[in-house]
């Protein structure tokens, strides 16, 4: 095979690797739910990470928010949970 086949199947390969997190939609209960842009603002250093659960359709869901540089909140992490305890 020639160096220049190698090299675009090896591009093509890499291109196929994604590894950012897929964008998440706020669901009802989310601290961004319903906003349009960066309208909650908080006092917290840029990079703080701040926790929220909710219950939503009998599931408890846990999210992380990052805090952006113009202190406002990006969903970056949701994991839920069918059960839990008291």
């Amino acid at each position: 095979m020639r160096p220049t086949h190698v090299a675009i199947l090896a591009l093509l390969a890499l291109a196929g690797c994604n590894t950012a997190p897929p964008n998440l939609e706020p669901l009802p209960g989310s601290l961004t739910y319903g906003e349009t842009g960066p309208m909650r603002k908080t006092q917290a250093a840029p990079g703080t990470m701040i926790q929220n659960r909710f219950l939503h359709q009998g599931t408890m869901v846990y999210e992380t928010y990052e805090v952006q540089p113009d202190h406002s909140y990006k969903l970056v992490r949701r994991s839920v949970a069918d059960t839990w305890s008291n």
